[in-house]
This record gives C-alpha cells, sequence and structure tokens, in this order.
C-alpha cells in the first residue's frame, strides 16, 4: 500500500538522508546530493538531512500544482537520539464482498475502518482521532483529470462536426464538377443506381485512402498529445498505445461517415436528368430573393459595381452558400466559445486576486492571543495592516462518532474546515449567497457552508437544517443558516462567526476528549494571520515574509509557514492552466478546419463560374479586377458566418461554462465572451479568407476566353 519508485536507491532511506519527490526537486530547485534542513513536528529542532535519491508517487497531486514539498524517510531520523520512533497513522485496505480484490465502495471502507477503530481501542487502548477515506481509486486532481478529458472529448465532438460539413462540401464540390460528365453517362445509357453506386465506391476509395493516410497520424499526434498531458498530471506512461477498440471508431469514422454523409448530393447528383447537365453551367442556379435584393441594389449608383457582383456571386446559390457559412460559423463558435472559456477561467482567477488584498500568508500550528501576535507583526517595517482568523479542521460523524473526512494522504485535497469570519474583517469578502443569509454579528450555533462542502461533504444539507461536526474528538450541533457559492477556496468551506468558534471550543474543553489532542484548537485566540504590506511587489513580500518569521520567532511563538499569496496563486494557476492550454488547442485546430474548408467552398464557386470568368475577360475585365472580385466574394462568406456565429457562440460559452464549471468547483464559470477572441477570430476569418481564395482567384484571373468556352 502507498507504493512509490525510489529512483536513485533503495529503501528505506538511512538515518541523516531523505528521498525527494521528483517534482518537489524541481519546485525547490534542489537536486540529489544537497542536503536539506527539515523541521519535524512538534518542539523537535530543525534536522539536517541528506537527499540521497528522487521519488517517483503517482499518487500525489504535483508538487509545483500545490506549492508543497514532499520528502520520505524512515522514522529513525525523526525520532529523538535513544528514543522509539512514533508513527501516527495506520494505513489499511479493504476487499470486496468476494475477498479478491480491493472494494471500490467508500461506505464499505469506512465501515471496516470503524470496526478497526473499536478494536485498537478495546484491546489496546488507542484512539482514533480521524478516519481518512478519499474516493476510492480517485486521484487528488481527478475533477482536473475528468474537465481535460470532457473538454477533448467537446473538442473531439466539434471537429468531427466541422470535419463532416467538410466531407459533404468537398464532395459536393466533387459531384459539381462531375455534373456534365454524369449528363453524358445518362445520354448513353447508365441508369441512376448505376452512376450512384459508381460514385458510392468512389467515395468508399478516397475514404479509404484517406483514413490509411490519417490513422498512423492519429496515432502519433495522439501519444505526443496523451504524453503531454500525463507530464501535466505528473504520471509516468505505462503503456501509450490505444485500445483495439479506438482504432475501430476512427476506422468506422473513416470509413463509414463520408458514405453516410454524402448520401443526399450522391442522390441528388445521380438523379439529374440530360437536359439538366446541359444546362448546368449556362443557367446557374434558380433567382433567390437575395439576388434579388442585390440586383435592386445595383441601381445605386454610388456603390461598387464590383463589390456588388461579388456580393451577388457568394449568395447565388443558397445551399451552397449555407453550408460554407455554417462551416466557418461554426469553427467560429467554437473558437470563440474555447477562448471565451479561457477567458471565464482567466476572470475567476482575477477575482480572487482582486479579492485578496492582502500580501502574507501566516500560518499558526497552535493558536496564539491575537493581541500579541497581530501587535508583534505590526512593528516590522512595511506592514500595513494585520488581521487574524481562526480555522480548524473538522470531521462529520462516522462510526462511533469518530470523525471522518475524504482527506487525502497529502492532507490537503478533501479536507474541511471551520473558519471563523469577524464582521470587521477586512481581508475576507463576503462571498455570493446562493440561499439563506449570512452570519449575523456574534451569532452562535450557526454556520454557513459553501456548494463545494455541500457536495462532497454534506450532500443532503439544506438551509435550517441541523448538522453534527467532529471538534477536537467531541461532536457539536449547527444549524445551517446560508449556502454561498465560492470559486476559490479562501477559508475553509465551513464558516462561523468568532463567538459561536469560542463557544464551540469551549464545549469541547468541557467533555472529556476522547484523545489527549496534541494541538489544542483556537479559542479566543488565531491561527491564521494576513498580513498586507506597503508595496504589493514580490521584493517587499519577500522582505516581510522573512522579517515575520523572524520576528515570530524571536517571540518564541511557534511558526508553520510564511508565505507570500503568489504561492497560493501559483496553486490556482497550476490548477488552470492545464484546462486553458487544451482549450487553445482546441480553438486553433477548429480555425485550421475552418480554413480548409473556406478553401474549398471558393475553389468550387471558381470551377462553377469558369464560363462567366471567360466572358468578364472578353468584355474588359483585367485580372486585377477578376481577383479582386473573387477575393470579396470569400470575404462577404467569411463575414457573413462572423454573424451567423453569433447566437451559437453565446450558447455554446454557457452550455460549456456550466459544465467545465462544475467539474472545477461545483459552480458555473463566469459568462464571459473574450473579445480578445472574437478580434483574432476575425482577424484570422478575413485574412484566411483572403488566403484561402487567392490561389482560386489567381486561377479565375488567368483563364482565356478560348480556355472558358472550352470548359464542358
Amino acid at each position: 500500500m502507498a507504493k512509490f519508485k525510489v529512483e536513485q536507491a533503495s529503501w528505506p532511506p538511512a538515518p541523516g538522508k531523505v528521498f525527494i519527490g521528483r517534482d518537489t526537486l524541481d519546485l525547490l530547485d534542489i537536486a540529489v546530493g544537497d542536503t536539506v534542513t527539515v523541521k519535524p513536528p512538534g518542539p523537535g529542532a530543525p534536522v539536517q538531512l541528506q537527499v540521497t535519491s528522487g521519488v517517483y508517487d503517482p499518487s500525489l497531486a504535483l508538487a509545483d500544482e500545490e506549492q508543497i514539498g514532499r520528502g520520505y524517510l524512515s522514522s529513525a531520523s525523526l525520532a529523538p537520539p535513544g528514543q522509539p520512533a512514533s508513527l501516527d497513522q495506520l494505513k489499511i485496505q479493504v476487499a470486496d464482498e468476494g475477498r479478491t480484490q480491493p472494494t471500490r465502495d467508500r461506505d464499505a471502507i469506512v465501515a471496516v475502518a470503524g470496526d478497526v477503530s473499536r478494536w485498537l481501542k478495546q484491546d489496546y487502548g488507542l484512539n482514533v482521532r480521524e478516519i481518512q477515506a478519499p474516493k476510492p481509486y480517485k486521484h487528488p486532481h481527478q475533477w482536473q483529470v475528468d474537465a481535460l478529458l470532457v473538454t477533448l472529448l467537446a473538442g473531439g465532438v466539434a471537429a468531427l462536426l466541422l470535419s463532416a460539413i467538410l466531407v459533404v462540401n468537398m464532395l459536393n464540390t466533387l459531384f459539381t464538377q462531375q455534373i456534365p460528365q454524369i449528363g453524358i453517362m445518362k445520354a448513353i445509357g447508365a441508369r441512376t443506381t448505376s452512376i450512384g453506386r459508381l460514385y458510392l465506391l468512389m467515395t468508399l476509395v478516397v475514404a479509404a485512402a484517406a483514413t490509411l493516410v490519417a490513422l498512423p497520424l492519429s496515432v502519433l499526434l495522439g501519444r505526443i498529445g496523451l504524453q503531454r498531458f500525463l507530464d501535466l498530471l505528473g504520471v509516468d506512461a505505462v503503456n501509450l498505445g490505444a485500445p483495439w477498440w479506438v482504432y475501430v471508431v476512427i476506422l468506422v469514422a473513416g470509413l463509414g461517415l463520408p458514405p453516410m454523409l454524402v448520401l443526399v448530393p450522391l442522390t441528388k447528383a445521380s438523379r439529374i436528368t440530360v437536359r439538366e447537365a446541359i444546362d448546368h453551367n449556362s443557367h446557374g442556379a434558380r433567382t433567390s430573393a437575395a439576388t434579388f435584393l442585390v440586383a435592386r441594389l445595383t441601381r445605386l449608383r454610388r456603390l461598387n459595381r464590383g463589390l456588388l457582383m461579388a456580393l451577388r456571386n457568394t449568395i447565388r446559390r443558397p445551399a451552397r452558400f449555407a453550408l460554407s457559412m455554417g462551416l466557418l460559423a461554426s469553427a467560429g463558435a467554437v473558437f470563440v466559445a474555447a477562448m471565451s472559456l479561457g477567458a471565464g477561467t482567466d476572470a475567476v482567477s482575477q477575482n480572487r486576486k482582486d479579492q485578496r488584498n492582502w500580501d502574507v500568508d501566516v500560518q499558526l500550528p497552535m493558536p496564539a492571543s491575537a493581541q500579541q501576535v497581530t501587535g508583534l507583526l505590526r512593528e516590522v517595517p512595511d506592514v500595513t495592516m494585520v488581521e487574524g482568523m481562526a480555522r480548524m479542521q473538522v470531521g462529520i460523524a462516522g462510526p462511533d462518532g469518530i470523525p471522518t473526512t475524504k482527506t487525502y494522504p497529502e492532507q490537503g485535497h478533501g479536507g474541511v474546515s471551520l473558519a471563523a469570519v469577524a464582521e470587521d474583517n477586512k481581508t475576507f469578502t463576503l462571498p455570493k449567497q446562493l440561499d439563506g443569509r449570512w452570519l449575523k454579528p456574534g451569532e452562535k450555533g450557526a454556520v454557513v457552508i459553501n456548494q463545494i462542502t455541500r457536495r462532497d461533504t454534506l450532500p443532503d444539507a439544506e438551509v435550517g437544517d441541523t448538522t453534527e461536526l467532529i471538534i477536537s474528538g467531541k461532536p457539536i450541533t449547527w444549524r445551517i443558516v446560508g449556502l454561498v457559492e465560492e470559486r476559490e477556496g479562501g477559508g475553509g468551506g465551513i464558516y462561523t462567526t468568532p463567538a459561536g468558534f469560542g463557544d464551540a471550543m469551549a464545549k469541547t474543553q468541557g467533555q472529556s476528549s476522547t484523545e489527549p489532542s496534541q494541538e489544542q484548537p483556537p479559542k479566543d485566540g488565531v491561527n491564521m494571520l494576513r498580513v498586507a504590506t506597503s508595496s504589493h511587489d514580490e521584493k517587499t513580500r519577500a522582505a516581510v515574509v522573512a522579517a515575520v518569521e523572524k520576528k515570530l520567532n524571536e517571540a518564541k511563538v511557534p511558526v508553520a509557514f510564511v508565505a507570500s499569496v503568489s504561492r497560493s496563486d501559483a496553486i490556482s494557476d497550476g490548477h488552470m492552466d492545464p484546462v486553458i492550454t487544451t482549450l487553445v488547442g482546441i480553438a486553433s485546430a477548429m480555425a485550421l478546419v475552418g480554413g480548409i474548408g473556406l478553401a474549398s467552398t471558393m475553389s468550387t464557386n471558381i470551377l462553377d463560374r469558369t464560363r462567366e470568368f471567360g466572358v468578364m475577360h472578353a468584355i474588359g475585365a483585367g485580372p486585377k479586377a477578376v481577383r479582386r472580385i473573387v477575393v470579396a466574394e470569400a470575404v462577404f462568406l467569411a463575414l457573413a458566418s462572423c454573424v451567423v456565429a453569433v447566437v451559437p457562440a453565446f450558447i455554446l460559452t454557457w452550455v460549456l461554462g456550466d459544465g467545465l464549471g462544475t467539474l472545477f468547483m461545483d459552480a458555473p464559470l463566469p459568462f464571459k465572451i473574450s473579445l480578445v477572441g472574437v478580434g483574432i477570430w476575425l482577424v484570422i476569418v478575413i485574412f484566411g479568407a483572403a488566403l484561402a481564395s487567392g490561389a482560386a482567384a489567381s486561377r479565375a484571373s488567368r483563364l482565356t476566353v478560348r480556355e472558358a468556352l472550352a470548359h464542358v
């Protein structure tokens, strides 16, 4: 159990030695062979330990994401000289009903842990302080993995949709080019079914060739992406090979999707008559209401005739125009939605930074007098404000009243804290109220919980309910008066007033505890301090961090840690960056697919109007004028797609923001439309339209009258 891989040595490390997680080596900028100073828990003096190996432990979250280092050492290294080492954790593994493998049922695990706790107390007189049972077979960052997978799946579905539209567009182009040949085959006796089978077989051949080309590329890109994905999570790949069913899905999509999508245009093309085939190039499409409107605009003399012609040509075939515009609009909607999700996550981070009006966090291992510690820290140079808070870990009553939590081994994820927030606290911003009310000054026995605590710890809790929290081994009853929404964990998940907190502490001290607590909970004191500095740059913060730690040590006040708030920013950014990177990658892929679709559309339009360009050359149109008209057509099409993409982009942003936000923090991401994303897409689509139509425009401008008349 709790396995990890020692990379340069063997377990256990010798006394005076320590193994360090390899991600921690990068975080602390140290290497194997260096010496580190470790402060053991309790009153013991710091210990000098030499790093003799790195450790790979995939069960823990990355050190740089959590900004916490991890070391592995033998119990002898921290035991006082001449005394045995004391251990404070017991890990158990619970079998399933068949007793063949570990169970995945957390309730069964908690029940067995309760039985073990009773046995330890009855037979050995040992009291269990807390049962920690995280979700079985779930990584601490499982939510991050799920969010990334959902994001990739959504991007894959969007790419498949756009590719399907592109396939229809390209095959429709092919059938448009082949209409004269279809007419000739019909004239010499070919039947509709024969022509349909011929082109369906041709589609299958093209699909098979495309699939054969795409399969090795998809495998290569998939492995590169998977390796990058695992690197973000700090997990070494055991096997980068995809399961067999992935190849089946690729083959089914590659060989089955194109023939299925092509049935409608194929059926339409194969049913064309000889007369319709002959008239295909000469009469073109039936006049639509849009082309009639453009014709009316030609009466306005001030409008450029070339641009009007480009506008008419863009919408002369409504079906093709709608298909091409839909492709670009879909790509634009996905691109803007992806960028907007990034803006939403940025808004969460920025909102957190705006609300964080202090610069240094101080954590004390045990409570201290608020007046004493705040007075000490106000003497530190560059300190402008100091505020204290009380916070402690709590649990939910489990078997025999033992506190039970979902805390992970690194003691961070899954834990629940009760925080006392004063009504005049200047460093705490009231979160958004979802239900009920906030705490009244001096109120006792009341708590407010956030949505994450309700989801993970109190799933059935409602405003007005009562709940029991285990504090210092004793159950204390609280009334839930409010539910709030927090997108960043700034407190503890459960909030009460200082009066309520002190009242609860008095109740726990008035009872005999099930275990002598090594750390008395805060009573009238504080164990968290928030310090504001005169300047908010990292240089000033670093100086204040060092000065605060020195000041507290001189006053004999124990210190757990002192750190700049940039550490918390790095933690949040580390959680969000992989998702944002994935979104940007998906958005870029959508832009590429849209550009390919536009190039295909312009090639079709040029092919369809070969004779028209010949006539234009015959009546004196120069190559530059023809190129300008063709490029203008592409730009008109691109701008029309932007207009159409507005509503889908809004809807997609809302849907994805709600889904991903729920995975992140059980709350939707802020609805933000990325103006930067809109601007980037406008630039991409306009310049992309000009570039995509460049080849077609050049070909059209070089057409001679003879070549146009020879076109069948």
